[in-house]
Protein backbone atom coordinates (compact mmCIF):
# COMPACT_ATOMS: atom_id res chain seq x y z
CA UNK A 1 0.00 0.00 0.00
CA UNK A 2 1.33 3.45 -0.89
CA UNK A 3 0.85 5.94 1.30
CA UNK A 4 0.45 9.67 -0.09
CA UNK A 5 0.60 12.27 2.63
CA UNK A 6 2.32 15.51 2.75
CA UNK A 7 3.48 15.15 6.29
CA UNK A 8 2.82 11.86 8.82
CA UNK A 9 2.41 13.19 12.56
CA UNK A 10 4.31 11.13 14.18
CA UNK A 11 3.45 11.53 18.27
CA UNK A 12 1.01 12.70 20.50
CA UNK A 13 2.80 14.59 23.85
CA UNK A 14 1.17 15.85 27.34
CA UNK A 15 -1.45 13.41 27.00
CA UNK A 16 -4.26 12.61 29.97
CA UNK A 17 -8.10 11.64 30.65
CA UNK A 18 -10.43 13.60 32.33
CA UNK A 19 -14.21 14.15 32.74
CA UNK A 20 -16.08 15.62 29.44
CA UNK A 21 -17.00 19.61 29.91
CA UNK A 22 -18.51 21.17 26.93
CA UNK A 23 -18.95 18.32 24.53
CA UNK A 24 -19.04 19.64 20.64
CA UNK A 25 -19.95 16.84 19.36
CA UNK A 26 -21.03 14.12 21.47
CA UNK A 27 -23.94 15.07 23.89
CA UNK A 28 -24.78 12.26 26.93
CA UNK A 29 -27.57 11.53 28.64
CA UNK A 30 -30.25 9.25 29.95
CA UNK A 31 -33.19 7.86 28.76
CA UNK A 32 -36.00 6.46 31.58
CA UNK A 33 -38.67 4.11 31.04
CA UNK A 34 -40.51 0.72 31.57
CA UNK A 35 -40.29 -2.26 29.76
CA UNK A 36 -42.32 -5.94 31.12
CA UNK A 37 -42.79 -3.83 34.15
CA UNK A 38 -39.27 -3.18 34.82
CA UNK A 39 -38.11 0.53 35.31
CA UNK A 40 -34.64 1.45 33.38
CA UNK A 41 -32.09 4.16 32.70
CA UNK A 42 -30.36 3.57 29.72
CA UNK A 43 -27.19 5.70 28.62
CA UNK A 44 -26.78 7.71 25.69
CA UNK A 45 -24.97 10.01 23.57
CA UNK A 46 -26.05 12.87 20.99
CA UNK A 47 -23.81 12.59 17.98
CA UNK A 48 -24.15 13.78 14.21
CA UNK A 49 -24.97 11.32 11.46
CA UNK A 50 -22.34 10.82 9.18
CA UNK A 51 -21.45 9.69 5.44
CA UNK A 52 -18.28 7.28 3.97
CA UNK A 53 -16.91 6.94 0.57
CA UNK A 54 -15.86 3.92 -1.36
CA UNK A 55 -13.48 5.21 -3.46
CA UNK A 56 -12.19 2.66 -6.58
CA UNK A 57 -9.29 4.11 -8.83
CA UNK A 58 -9.72 1.92 -12.06
CA UNK A 59 -6.74 3.04 -13.53
CA UNK A 60 -4.58 1.77 -10.57
CA UNK A 61 -7.07 -1.08 -10.05
CA UNK A 62 -6.86 0.01 -6.13
CA UNK A 63 -9.36 1.75 -3.42
CA UNK A 64 -8.54 4.74 -1.95
CA UNK A 65 -8.68 4.53 1.66
CA UNK A 66 -7.57 6.97 4.51
CA UNK A 67 -5.19 6.36 7.26
CA UNK A 68 -6.03 8.89 10.86
CA UNK A 69 -4.92 9.03 14.64
CA UNK A 70 -8.45 7.74 16.44
CA UNK A 71 -8.20 8.42 20.43
CA UNK A 72 -11.29 5.84 21.41
CA UNK A 73 -9.01 3.26 19.18
CA UNK A 74 -5.34 4.74 21.09
CA UNK A 75 -6.77 4.33 24.79
CA UNK A 76 -7.44 0.57 24.09
CA UNK A 77 -4.54 0.05 23.20
CA UNK A 78 -1.66 -1.31 25.66
CA UNK A 79 -0.40 2.52 25.34
CA UNK A 80 -3.43 3.85 26.03
CA UNK A 81 -3.88 1.91 29.21
CA UNK A 82 -1.22 3.95 30.66
CA UNK A 83 -2.25 7.74 29.96
CA UNK A 84 -2.62 9.65 33.32
CA UNK A 85 -6.81 10.65 34.44
CA UNK A 86 -7.45 13.40 35.83
CA UNK A 87 -3.65 14.03 37.01
CA UNK A 88 -3.28 17.02 39.52
CA UNK A 89 -0.90 18.60 36.79
CA UNK A 90 -0.76 18.23 32.91
CA UNK A 91 2.10 15.66 32.71
CA UNK A 92 4.81 15.80 29.94
CA UNK A 93 4.67 12.78 28.42
CA UNK A 94 4.59 11.09 24.98
CA UNK A 95 3.46 8.66 22.92
CA UNK A 96 3.63 7.26 18.98
CA UNK A 97 0.16 7.56 17.13
CA UNK A 98 0.99 4.06 15.55
CA UNK A 99 -1.32 2.01 17.75
CA UNK A 100 -4.04 4.56 17.19
CA UNK A 101 -4.21 4.48 13.61
CA UNK A 102 -7.53 2.84 12.24
CA UNK A 103 -7.65 2.32 8.07
CA UNK A 104 -11.17 3.77 7.15
CA UNK A 105 -12.84 5.07 4.12
CA UNK A 106 -13.13 8.45 3.46
CA UNK A 107 -16.07 10.00 5.48
CA UNK A 108 -17.80 12.78 7.87
CA UNK A 109 -20.02 14.18 10.11
CA UNK A 110 -23.15 15.60 8.80
CA UNK A 111 -23.07 18.72 10.21
CA UNK A 112 -24.76 21.06 8.00
CA UNK A 113 -27.86 21.86 6.30
CA UNK A 114 -27.20 19.84 2.98
CA UNK A 115 -27.98 16.40 1.95
CA UNK A 116 -25.63 13.66 2.68
CA UNK A 117 -24.80 13.00 -0.53
CA UNK A 118 -23.31 16.45 -1.04
CA UNK A 119 -21.42 15.99 2.46
CA UNK A 120 -19.86 12.97 0.65
CA UNK A 121 -18.75 14.57 -2.59
CA UNK A 122 -17.35 17.15 -0.31
CA UNK A 123 -15.28 14.83 1.76
CA UNK A 124 -14.08 12.90 -1.07
CA UNK A 125 -11.89 16.23 -2.18
CA UNK A 126 -10.93 17.11 1.37
CA UNK A 127 -9.81 13.94 2.13
CA UNK A 128 -7.98 11.92 -0.72
CA UNK A 129 -7.77 14.96 -3.71
CA UNK A 130 -10.07 14.03 -6.03
CA UNK A 131 -12.53 15.68 -7.26
CA UNK A 132 -15.93 13.92 -7.69
CA UNK A 133 -19.55 15.07 -8.28
CA UNK A 134 -22.73 14.04 -6.54
CA UNK A 135 -23.73 12.37 -10.16
CA UNK A 136 -20.84 10.28 -9.80
CA UNK A 137 -21.70 8.59 -6.38
CA UNK A 138 -23.84 5.38 -6.26
CA UNK A 139 -25.41 5.02 -2.65
CA UNK A 140 -25.13 1.74 -1.17
CA UNK A 141 -27.25 1.32 1.85
CA UNK A 142 -27.54 2.93 4.66
CA UNK A 143 -26.91 1.70 8.14
CA UNK A 144 -27.12 2.48 11.79
CA UNK A 145 -23.38 3.01 14.18
CA UNK A 146 -23.81 2.94 17.95
CA UNK A 147 -26.74 0.95 18.16
CA UNK A 148 -26.47 0.80 22.20
CA UNK A 149 -25.44 4.59 22.31
CA UNK A 150 -25.76 7.02 19.67
CA UNK A 151 -28.01 5.20 16.83
CA UNK A 152 -26.64 7.53 14.49
CA UNK A 153 -26.92 6.93 10.83
CA UNK A 154 -24.53 6.35 8.07
CA UNK A 155 -25.16 6.60 4.36
CA UNK A 156 -22.56 5.09 2.10
CA UNK A 157 -21.48 5.76 -1.20
CA UNK A 158 -19.30 4.08 -4.02
CA UNK A 159 -17.33 6.23 -6.48
CA UNK A 160 -14.98 5.02 -9.63
CA UNK A 161 -12.17 7.75 -10.05
CA UNK A 162 -9.10 7.54 -12.68
CA UNK A 163 -5.60 9.65 -11.76
CA UNK A 164 -6.75 12.44 -13.97
CA UNK A 165 -9.30 13.34 -11.28
CA UNK A 166 -6.92 13.69 -8.30
CA UNK A 167 -6.75 17.56 -8.44
CA UNK A 168 -4.78 17.77 -4.79
CA UNK A 169 -2.71 15.20 -2.33
CA UNK A 170 -5.84 15.65 0.33
CA UNK A 171 -5.19 15.31 3.68
CA UNK A 172 -8.35 17.24 4.96
CA UNK A 173 -8.50 20.48 6.75
CA UNK A 174 -5.25 21.48 8.00
CA UNK A 175 -7.22 24.62 9.72
CA UNK A 176 -9.29 22.53 11.88
CA UNK A 177 -6.23 20.14 12.89
CA UNK A 178 -6.98 17.25 10.54
CA UNK A 179 -4.26 14.42 9.67
CA UNK A 180 -5.45 12.24 7.80
CA UNK A 181 -2.57 9.90 5.22
CA UNK A 182 -4.37 8.58 1.91
CA UNK A 183 -3.62 5.30 1.14
CA UNK A 184 -4.05 3.07 -1.96
CA UNK A 185 -5.19 -0.91 -1.05
CA UNK A 186 -4.31 -2.73 -4.61
CA UNK A 187 -7.01 -4.64 -5.70
CA UNK A 188 -5.28 -7.86 -5.34
CA UNK A 189 -4.81 -7.15 -1.39
CA UNK A 190 -8.47 -6.74 -0.63
CA UNK A 191 -9.29 -10.19 0.51
CA UNK A 192 -6.16 -10.54 2.87
CA UNK A 193 -6.88 -6.73 4.05
CA UNK A 194 -10.34 -7.46 4.94
CA UNK A 195 -9.59 -9.99 7.54
CA UNK A 196 -6.30 -8.32 8.93
CA UNK A 197 -6.68 -8.04 12.66
CA UNK A 198 -3.60 -5.84 12.49
CA UNK A 199 -4.92 -3.22 10.58
CA UNK A 200 -7.47 -2.06 12.62
CA UNK A 201 -10.75 -0.51 10.74
CA UNK A 202 -14.50 0.19 11.24
CA UNK A 203 -17.22 -2.36 10.28
CA UNK A 204 -19.01 0.41 7.79
CA UNK A 205 -15.18 -0.30 5.95
CA UNK A 206 -15.42 -4.13 6.06
CA UNK A 207 -19.13 -3.99 4.86
CA UNK A 208 -18.35 -1.49 1.69
CA UNK A 209 -15.20 -3.79 0.80
CA UNK A 210 -17.00 -6.90 1.09
CA UNK A 211 -20.26 -5.44 -0.78
CA UNK A 212 -17.91 -4.30 -3.68
CA UNK A 213 -16.35 -8.14 -3.52
CA UNK A 214 -19.72 -9.62 -3.82
CA UNK A 215 -21.24 -7.41 -6.36
CA UNK A 216 -17.80 -6.83 -8.62
CA UNK A 217 -15.69 -9.57 -7.98
CA UNK A 218 -11.81 -9.49 -8.05
CA UNK A 219 -12.43 -9.65 -12.21
CA UNK A 220 -13.27 -5.87 -12.74
CA UNK A 221 -10.51 -4.35 -14.63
Amino acid sequence: MRLMKRGVMATIQNVWTGALSNPKYVKPYVMNFTINGHKKKWELVKSHDSVAVLIYNTQKESFVLVRQFRPAVFVKTSEGSTIPHEPETPPINEYSTESGKTWELCAGIIDREVSPVEIAAAEVYEETGYRVTVDQLTRVTMCVNGVGTSGAKQWIYYTEVTNAMQETSGGGLVEEGEFVEVVDLPKADLESFIYDESKPKPSGCVFALLWWLNKYGLHKP
